[in-house]
C-alpha cells in the first residue's frame, strides 16, 4: 500500500453526516445574505433597477396593521413610548421610543404656545401617527389642523380611513404655512435633500423639526442602501447620511435658527461606511420668529 493510501481511505470513510454538514456550510457561505445597510460610494448614480422605494403595498400593509394598536396605546395615562414607524411592530413600551416621541412633543408644545389652534405638516408621515400623539399631548381645547404628506398609495388609504387628517401626495402642501413642520425619518430619502429642506423651511411659519436623521460629524454626507425585508417591507431604498455641519448650514441658509439638538441614539451598522452614523433630531425656529431675539 502506498503512503497516500491511508489518507485516501480516511477521506472515503468520513461519516455521511459530517460530509453533508460540510457541504451545507460551504453552501451557506456562498449564499450569505447581504447586509441590511450598505455604503454606496457612487451615491444616487447607483442603478435603481432593484430599488423599489416606498410606494409599495407592503409598506401600506404595515401601516394598516399597526394603526389600531398604536391609537389604542396612546389612550389613557400610559407612557408615550411606542415607535411611530410602520417598520417596527407594536411591542412593549421602551425608553428609546419614548425619547423620540417626547422630542416631537417638545416641538409641538413650543409651536402651539398661547394658541387656541395649531397647524401641523407631517412630511413623509405615513398615516399620520403623530397626529394621535399630538392629541394625547395637547389640551382638549386646542384645535389641531393636521396635514400629512406621503406616497400616493398611502394617502389614498389615509383619506378613507382617517378623514380628520388632510393627506397630500404632492408638493402642493408646501405652498401654505404651518405652525410646525415635521419630517421624521423622511428628509434622508430624497436625492435633492437641500431643495426639500428649503421647501420645508418655507412652509414653516414658526418651527421645523427634522427628526430620526442619520448623522455623522467628520465625513461629508454620503449615500447608503437599506434592504428593508427584515421590517416586513418588500423593498429597498437609497438614503442620505448627513454631515451635521452641512445639514445645519443649509437650514440656517434658508431662514431657520437652530433651537436644540436631540440625541436619539440609534446606531445602525453600515457595511463599508467611511463613518458610522448616529440618529439625531434638530429643532429649528424661523429666524425672527417667536422667541428669536435676533
Amino acid at each position: 500500500m502506498s503512503a497516500g493510501a491511508p489518507r485516501r481511505l480516511a477521506r472515503g470513510l468520513a461519516p455521511p453526516m459530517l460530509v453533508s454538514g460540510a457541504r451545507r456550510l460551504r453552501s451557506s457561505v456562498g449564499r450569505r445574505r447581504p447586509p441590511e445597510w450598505e455604503y454606496v460610494p457612487e451615491g444616487w448614480a447607483r442603478s435603481r433597477d432593484d430599488i423599489r422605494g416606498w410606494n409599495q403595498q407592503s409598506v401600506l400593509d404595515a401601516y394598516r396593521s399597526k394603526l389600531p394598536a398604536f391609537r389604542a396605546a396612546l389612550d389613557g395615562t400610559g407612557p408615550l413610548a411606542f415607535s411611530s414607524s410602520a417598520a417596527v411592530e407594536m411591542g412593549a413600551a421602551n425608553v428609546a421610543d419614548q425619547n423620540t416621541i417626547l422630542v416631537f412633543a417638545v416641538a409641538l408644545l413650543l409651536a402651539s404656545r398661547n394658541q387656541e389652534r395649531v397647524s401641523i405638516l407631517d412630511w413623509g408621515g405615513g398615516l399620520g401617527f403623530h397626529s394621535f400623539v399630538a392629541r394625547a399631548v395637547l389640551p382638549d381645547d386646542v384645535e389641531i389642523e393636521y396635514h400629512c404628506k406621503d406616497m400616493p398609495l398611502i394617502c389614498a388609504y389615509g383619506r378613507r380611513a382617517l378623514p380628520e387628517i388632510t393627506f397630500w401626495d404632492d408638493d402642493e402642501c408646501l405652498t401654505r404655512g404651518y405652525d410646525l413642520v415635521v419630517a421624521s425619518s423622511a428628509l434622508q430619502y430624497g436625492e435633492a435633500w437641500r431643495a426639500d429642506l428649503e421647501g420645508l423651511a418655507g412652509a414653516s411659519t414658526s418651527y421645523l423639526l427634522l427628526t430620526r436623521l442619520p448623522v455623522v460629524v467628520h465625513h461629508p454626507s454620503f449615500v447608503v442602501l437599506q434592504r428593508a425585508h427584515h421590517y416586513r417591507f418588500d423593498t429597498e431604498y437609497l438614503s442620505w447620511v448627513f454631515n451635521r455641519r452641512e445639514l445645519v448650514e443649509v437650514a440656517t441658509g434658508v431662514g431657520m435658527t437652530l433651537v436644540r439638538e436631540f440625541l436619539l441614539g440609534h446606531q445602525p451598522q453600515v457595511a463599508g461606511a467611511p463613518e458610522q452614523d448616529t440618529t439625531w433630531a434638530y429643532l429649528f425656529r424661523r429666524t425672527g420668529g417667536p422667541g428669536d431675539a435676533t
